[in-house]
């Protein structure tokens, strides 16, 4: 396969045309493997994008059902990845974006599709009802897309129109909107929110084009009182846009050292063949319950049902097989649920020089000697600078309903070793090094060794019921069911969800004060010392208190307390020790799938265990482009394809694609730095082998320029272009309407396709 990199970038609007990137080939993997042949796209991130977001979220969903695989083959039913089509998935606010953990177990949404074309020169007509939550309520999206003309060099987008209508069971449309393209460019209307005529926000777009590299447009979005409106033009070389207050000009060029770059979906090969890494992390149900059935998921991460279906311990569940060419099959298995779940976290290390520049998270309590100006009972940014032989506070994170930022300070502060000396250590979290750290520091006076200090790191995964230890201690934030109750008991005065003295106690605790547990193997949970099961699943009372608002965890559980006694006091149990430990593990509690346990039972009575995501080391290559990362080695977590996560990110303004602090309005989340699609510098290691890792989904934010550039090369802002209104809407939920797409009809099919996969 000989291929070229491009110099241009192409303009396109997300959901009209996805322009593919093809990469160097070298001679080995084979060029028929799957690190050769599968695909990937590249798509053009710009402030305007906010504004088609659902429009890109439902193309997404509708190419991800592959009406063009199944044209008159009746109705069919089909499951769609949320998480792969929401752009608020993956990016947006919130430092913990790239993490992965949670938002990589699927989240499907189940349709019924129905395709036809009369002849070759009728359009094709897709009829989608698609099961969802909108405003909290059960709804169905009613889809009508009717396409004659597939996108071609003089036209770009094609000939097409899609209409949608959000809807509960009764009720006018809660969202409604149309797209339109054709050889003159695209239109675009939504409107939501109210009775679905009024009330809500609106969204408009034109876009007029002469081909695939000259185009102009104008959008305006009205939300929750607030009214942005954006005109822009492009050609083959820059695009314009302005929002009426500023003028911004970006080049198209894929080359400029400033285009900025991030992946959001990434596979991993078998460095000899090329071959997919493919993992056991779940299988599709079926569940049925008063007449319906509905389709989901079961995995390492738990269960994906819709919250609609309410099954509970005990249900029964079908997984769904598949064979190319045939019927699925189905077997029965029993739902194994618990309002909690175990993580176990195994040692491993490095030295503090091994983990220079790279960033973690710390709480500090006491900001006594930490640095002038610093604030007690805080949570800091920070990182070992080996060259000055000091720990950098870089930043402030900040929590709030929203997730949690981290503001830049105005100058990074210095901090001493011996500042943690006392508490044992550094304590903390880095999403380069996958989770929880702990740097040994204990005794530290001044300067250190930094190549004899040692850094100890976690590597994560569940723990099934078979492997609960029987017995369980805690030191520090030890709750009982009875605590968390009164923590979130309306009107509560408690200081924190965790019993006695636990809560945040680094101090040396007293034998009558440490807390144990034990496991319930049978039930999957963790009781207290009163066998009380220790599980909160409130969600309300939990976003009551917005630092717990995710769910309750322990502090480090152990299995020995004698491996615990303080090093200076036979007589007690430090934490710092339990830090040390080859293993340790916490709970947690709350309303999400990700803090709760789910598996199913086989007919022998076994619960199936599915494989924890694998954790890689990658030794990012120097150079610019990778900033305070180039060469350091960071570790990753592989939960299967398409999900490779851990690479630390910043944030950048959506205006002018430039780094902002990130708590900066509207500032997106994004990766620092791209995984290369080359056999030398796109490589990753666990246990000794070596894999390849290959970019599939990656988006591209304009260098940006001086506005004198786009102006003198001859590209001016569009003028007089009126804006689609509701007007064009038309309802496919309506009978009178000329596109009703009729009632859904009911199947019990397992589903034929599963994002995107044509499963028989």
């Amino acid at each position: 396969m000989t291929t070229t990199t491009p110099k241009r970038a192409q303009l396109t609007l997300t959901f009209a045309l996805a322009a593919a990137w093809p990469m160097l080939g070298v001679a080995a993997p084979a060029s028929d493997s799957a690190y050769r042949t599968d695909s990937q796209s590249t798509h053009v991130e710009d402030a305007t994008s906010k504004g088609i977001q659902q429009v890109n979220m439902i193309t997404c969903i509708m190419s991800s059902m592959r009406p063009d695989a199944l044209v008159n083959q009746g109705s069919y039913n089909a499951l769609v990845d949320q998480n792969k089509c929401d752009p608020n998935a993956r990016s947006g606010g919130g430092n913990s974006a790239s993490s992965g953990a949670g938002s990589s177990a699927p989240s499907y949404m189940s349709a019924v599709v129905d395709v036809t074309r009369s002849s070759n020169a009728d359009p094709m007509r897709t009829r989608t009802w698609i099961t969802d939550t909108f405003d909290g309520i059960e709804s169905t999206i009613f889809v009508n897309v009717s396409a004659s003309a597939a996108p071609s060099s003089s036209n770009p987008y094609g000939v097409f129109r899609v209409d949608y209508c959000g809807k509960g069971a009764v009720g006018p449309c809660m969202m409604r909107g149309f797209l339109q393209g054709s050889a003159s460019g695209i239109d675009y209307f939504e409107i939501e929110g109210g009775n679905g005529m009024g009330g809500g926000g609106t969204k408009a777009l034109t876009l007029t084009t002469s081909g695939t590299d000259v185009g102009a447009g104008r959008m305006q979005m009205n939300e929750q009182g607030q009214t942005a409106v954006f005109s822009f033009a492009y050609n083959a070389n820059y695009f314009r846009r302005s929002d009426g207050n500023a003028d911004q000009c970006f080049a198209r060029d894929a080359t400029d050292p400033e285009t900025g770059m991030s992946v959001w979906s990434y596979g991993m090969y078998n460095a000899d063949t090329g071959a997919r890494v493919e993992l056991n992390s779940g299988f599709p149900i079926d569940y049925s319950s008063n007449g319906t059935t509905y389709h989901g998921h079961i995995g390492y991460w738990g269960l994906g049902l819709p919250a609609e279906a309410n099954a509970g311990n005990g249900a029964t569940v079908q997984r769904v097989q598949y064979t190319q060419g045939q019927e699925p099959t189905k077997t029965n298995y029993t739902l194994v649920k618990a309002d909690g779940r175990l993580m176990k976290y195994t040692k491993r290390t490095r030295t503090l020089a091994g983990i220079d520049k790279i960033k973690f998270q710390t709480f500090i309590g006491d900001a006594t000697n930490f640095f002038s100006g610093a604030t007690s009972f805080q949570q800091y940014e920070m990182y070992w600078d080996d060259a000055a032989g000091v720990f950098k506070a870089s930043g402030v994170v900040e929590c709030g309903n929203n997730g949690c930022q981290t503001r830049d300070l105005a100058t990074e502060q210095s901090v001493s070793p011996a500042y943690f000396s006392g508490m044992g250590g550094a304590r903390g979290w880095s999403q380069a090094l996958g989770g929880e750290l702990f740097v040994a520091l204990a005794g530290v006076g001044g300067s250190v060794n930094s190549s004899a200090v040692e850094v100890v790191y976690r590597q994560q995964e569940l723990v099934y019921p078979v492997d609960m230890p029987a017995n369980l201690y805690c030191l520090r934030d030890c709750p009982t069911a009875a605590s968390i109750a009164a923590y979130f008991a309306p009107g509560s005065n408690a200081q924190s969800p965790f019993a006695g003295t636990s809560f945040n106690n680094w101090n040396p605790v007293q034998p009558a004060d440490v807390l144990s547990y034990t496991t319930d193997a049978s039930a999957a949970l963790l009781r207290d010392g009163n066998a009380a099961a220790l599980t909160f699943t409130d969600r309300e009372a939990l976003g009551s208190r917005p630092q717990y608002q995710w769910g309750v965890r322990t502090g480090r559980l152990f299995t020995s307390l004698s491996a615990a006694v303080c090093s200076n006091d036979n007589s007690r149990y430090c934490d710092n020790q339990v830090e040390l430990m080859d293993v340790y593990y916490q709970w947690e509690t709350g309303p999400n799938q990700w803090n709760q346990f789910a598996a199913v039972r086989d007919g022998s009575g076994s619960i199936v265990q599915f494989d924890a995501p694998l954790q890689v080391t990658y030794n990012v290559p120097n150079g610019a482009a990778y900033g305070a990362y180039a060469g350091k080695a960071i570790v990753l977590q592989y939960g299967g394809m398409g999900q490779l996560w851990g690479i630390p990110g910043h944030c950048v303004s959506p205006l002018t694609n430039a780094m902002v602090s990130c708590d900066t309005q509207n500032s997106r989340y994004v990766p620092a730095f791209v995984v290369p699609y080359d056999e030398t510098l796109g490589r990753v290691s666990l246990g000794g082998n070596n894999y390849l890792v290959k970019w599939l989904d990656r988006e591209i934010r304009f260098a940006r320029k001086d506005p004198a550039t786009c102006a003198a090369a001859g590209l001016s802002l569009p003028s007089g272009l009126t804006l689609p209104t509701a007007a064009g809407l038309v309802d496919p939920s309506d009978a009178a309407s000329p596109i009703y797409i009729g009632s859904k009809p009911t199947l019990t099919a397992a589903p034929r396709v599963i994002h995107g996969e044509v499963m028989y």
